[in-house]
């Protein structure tokens, strides 16, 4: 069963937001929380192929989380509450 208009609607607007603020992170920091949230790599695996130490693997993806979450708390998208 379809989620109704207005949910479908939301829920589109706030993927448009996350798009936006992933295309706008820095690029390492964009690299790795693509590969690991997106294609699952383990972040041991995205530091040898990023050529970079796991630390700093770390160090950008809580980057990217801290900067999508205010992002999308921003842009008036869903509650803390309510993200997965």
């Amino acid at each position: 069963m379809s989620p109704p208009p207005s949910q479908a609607n939301e829920e589109g607007r706030e993927r448009q937001i996350l798009v936006r603020a992933i295309r706008r992170l820095p690029r390492l920091c964009r690299d790795v929380f693509v590969l690991h949230r997106f294609t699952g790599m383990p972040l041991e695996q995205i530091a040898e192929h990023l050529g970079i130490g796991q630390q700093a693997v770390e160090a950008r993806l809580a980057v990217a989380l801290v900067r999508l979450s205010r992002a999308v708390d921003e842009a008036g998208g869903c509650e803390p509450s309510e993200r997965k």
